[in-house]
Order: structure tokens, then sequence, then C-alpha cells
């Protein structure tokens, strides 16, 4: 198969382009596959990729030169002929791409949810018909957003797999990291991971801070709209020496390691990938109560109102008296077997997508 994955925001380090990277890994093996992005692509990420023979596309921006993507796209397809056009985003706005693979006139048009509100409900509104009348197959990262996009319409989900063995908390890089960033050994790191804007609400946690001691350090990897307003907001409370700005990075796996407790205060999610990978890690977690209770796969999340910082700072501390990170090491064959029978082992999890995507294929001959 021919098979083209679209990514409707910037591929780099954010739960979509996890996704997309992780399956078209595996479906690599026996397919042609391209992954396309608004954006310029990490070079680290391209070359990883093109060691894979995945070709990696770049667009302009979808929504800053919305003309020039749109009709690039039609060109694309067109040339390139593909068997499946898999669009991955938060709305309807993937009408976009789905009314380009029809003008190019290739491709299976299937879309993939991936949350559970968007931060444009009246363009979602207006291209809901168009978008209704383009799809031919949905899936979803979780029922909630399915639901949310698709209402009555049939969908599947899939769950959002991850590299379970690269997850597993080493020694040497845990000590190396947390030397890196200048962690004792008696100090706690927290660690919250996403793009900077107002769904993730990083700035919650940073306020969080002042409630607990100095032991406490927050490590914060992402980039984003927001990204300058939290680094004032550090500045505003005086957290310079206590919060650490990491930026995107790509080795994620890495960074959990190094940390002690995973914190994620959104005001909505759809299934988030990084909440998967701090469980397959051994974190404990402490999320907004805006989660749905669904992502506790392992036991170890707590879902907590993001409206009262006391409340997480307590928590944060009763939970770090019984950190031990040896005894998380000894876990983590026995957490990690709980995501693999749950269905959130990103091998298993790609293989269901390419048995789906060769379903579509044959039902339309």
């Amino acid at each position: 198969m021919k098979i083209l994955f679209i990514n409707t925001i910037n591929l780099e380090k954010n739960g979509i382009s996890t996704f997309i990277i992780n399956n078209a890994k595996v479906l690599s093996f026996n397919n042609d596959v391209t992954i396309l992005a608004p954006n310029k692509v990490d070079s680290e990420i391209k070359e990883n990729l093109r060691k894979l023979g995945i070709i990696i596309i770049q667009l302009p921006s979808r929504k800053k030169k919305l003309k020039s993507y749109f009709f690039n796209l039609v060109r694309i397809i067109k040339r390139k002929k593909y068997d499946i056009v898999h669009i991955n985003g938060n709305s309807t706005t993937m009408a976009i791409e789905l009314l380009a693979a029809k003008i190019a006139g290739y491709g299976i048009r299937v879309t993939h949810s991936h949350n559970t509100k968007t931060e444009h409900p009246t363009i979602n509104k207006i291209l809901k018909p168009m978008f209704n009348h383009y799809v031919d197959y949905r899936l979803a990262c979780s029922q909630e957003a399915g639901k949310w996009l698709y209402g009555n319409k049939n969908f599947t989900v899939i769950n959002n797999g991850v590299n379970l063995e690269n997850l597993k908390p080493k020694d040497i890089i845990r000590i190396n990291i947390r030397k890196r960033l200048n962690i004792k050994s008696n100090e706690f790191l927290l660690i919250s991971i996403g793009y900077f804007n107002d769904q993730k609400n990083q700035e919650f946690i940073i306020q969080m801070l002042p409630f607990m001691d100095k032991s406490y350090k927050l490590l914060l990897i992402g980039n984003g709209t927001n990204f300058i307003r939290c680094k004032q907001l550090v500045t505003k409370l005086g957290l310079e020496k206590r919060v650490i700005f990491a930026g995107i990075q790509n080795n994620i796996a890495d960074y959990l390691s190094a940390s002690d407790i995973f914190l994620m205060p959104s005001r909505f999610e759809g299934f988030p990938f990084a909440l998967i990978e701090a469980q397959a890690s051994g974190l404990s977690c402490i999320v907004s109560s805006k989660i749905t209770k669904k992502t506790n796969l392992t036991g170890n999340v707590i879902y907590l109102d993001i409206t009262n910082f006391e409340l997480w700072a307590n928590k944060i501390i009763k939970i770090s008296k019984n950190i031990d990170y040896n005894k998380r090491v000894r876990a983590i064959d026995s957490i990690q077997n709980q995501l693999s029978n749950k269905g959130y082992d990103q091998e298993e999890n790609a293989k269901k997508l390419e048995t789906l995507f060769e379903k579509y294929l044959n039902d339309s001959l």
C-alpha cells in the first residue's frame, strides 16, 4: 500500500506527531509510507525516518498560507496516487485535507480524532457538513474523542500505543540527566510534557510550585504560543532556579527516567500520549480531573481539580514521601505487562491500523 499520513499540526514532539511517527515506523516494513507536515521538520526526525525509507514532505504553513498548502497537497496526492490518505487532527478542519484528496481523485480518506475539544468551535461547526460529506472512514484515539468529533457516526478506536521497552527507566541515563539539570539526590523532579498553550495549562503548575519547598524542581518539556508567557511567570514568581525549560526534546524516555512525578494540568484532552508514556516509565502521575479516568491504565494516576494549587502541592508532597526509584525499576515489568494487556503496545496497534487500511482498500475495489 501507498500510505500518506497527514499531520494537521506541526510535526514535532507532540501527541499527534508521536502517533504518526510510531505507526509509520512499523508500517514502513511492508508499505510505501509518506508523512506530510505543515512545517519545517527537525533534521534529526527527518534523518531517523529517512533511514527507514519513510518520506517526509514539508508544505507551507496550514494556518498562515492555507491556499498554497491546499493546492500543493492536491498536486502531491494526484502525482503520488496514494491508496490511503490518513488525516490526523483535532477538529473538522480536517475537511481541508479531505477535499484536497477528493479533488486529487486518489486515496481512501480516513480521519483520526485526537482530542475532545477544539480551540475553534465556530469553524468546527461550519465545516462539519463538508467534513461528513467527504470522509470515508473514521478513527479515534478514544471513545470520548470519537464521540466528540463524529457524534453518532460509526468509528473505530486505535489506542495510542507506545514503545514499552524504550520507556523502561535506566539508571545511567537517570544519573546523567539529573547531573546535567543540577538535580541533587535529595531533590524531587516533577515533569510536564506538552505544547505550551491554554489547553495544556502549564501556568497552573508553575503557580503551584511556591506551595512546596525548594527541594521540588519542575521540568517543562515543549514549546508553543504560551512559552514566553510561562517564562515571564517564572521570573515574576522568582522561580528561575526551580523551573527548567528544556524546549522540544526527542528523547522523552530519558527525561522520564530522570523524573519522579509526572504532572498534566490540562483543561481538556483526548487520550494523551505523554500520560501513557509516563505510566510506561513507572511514574506516579497527577493529572487534571478534566481528563478521562480511562487513562488510569496502571493504577498510578490521580485526578485533581485544576482550581486549587494547594491541593496539588499537598498531594505531590504526600506521594513523594513514598517515592523509591529502585522500587520503580523492580515493578516496571509488571506495569508494562498491564499496558500491553490493555492494548497499548505500539507495534501491535500499528499492525491493527495496517489491517484496517487493507480492509478499507479491499472494500473499495
